[in-house]
């Protein structure tokens, strides 16, 4: 019948989604594309299972093995991200840290940044910080200035791309918040 209707069907289990999972992640470039790989799993076994299966045991048991794999992937790409991060922070890498930004979701980069942030030591901390606050200031300033017009921000004028302000202000506010967590 299946084949007469050119349907395919697939038999899964957690053992073999265990090992689908190992060779996913085990053939990918780098974490990043692993997760990736993962998620694309994820989907796909939720939008083909048939609908009489879902929220069966045997579903919610494949599905919590592809969701293990891809919590322990996620955690590695924030903590290579955060890694990165602090070394973009130490070394005042402004394109790193945009193309970082770029790379993650709001959550992931504030979670990075948070990560990053407590792992630098207290000099690199004050550098760091100083260095993304003022960075930040005079962007502003040298935009408002190539805008003509007051209250107004011109940054392609300025040669100032946009996304690096985005992320220098992002971590400029992140930094500020660290301060005022430990002066609480």
């Amino acid at each position: 019948m299946s084949e007469q209707t050119g349907e395919i069907t697939l038999l899964l289990d957690p053992d073999n989604v265990e090992a689908q999972c190992l060779e996913t992640i085990k053939q990918a470039r780098n974490a990043g594309h692993a997760l990736a790989a993962l998620i694309a799993l994820q989907s796909f076994i939720a939008a083909t299972t048939h609908p009489s299966h879902r929220f069966t045991p045997a579903y919610e048991t494949v599905k919590a093995v592809v969701e293990k794999h891809t919590a322990g992937i996620r955690m590695r790409v924030l903590a290579d991200n955060a890694e990165a991060l602090a070394e973009a922070m130490r070394q005042k890498n402004r394109q790193e840290i945009a193309h970082i930004h770029a790379a993650l979701s709001r959550n992931g980069f504030w979670q990075a940044a948070q990560q990053a942030i407590s792992r630098l030591k207290t000099d690199d901390f004050s550098n760091a910080s100083a260095w993304a606050k003022a960075w930040c200031c005079e962007a502003k300033e040298l935009a408002q200035a190539a805008s003509g017009f007051p209250d107004a921000l011109d940054f392609k004028k300025a040669g100032i791309a946009a996304t690096e302000y985005a992320a220098m202000m992002e971590i400029g506010n992140y930094f500020a918040d660290a301060v005022r967590q430990t002066t609480k």
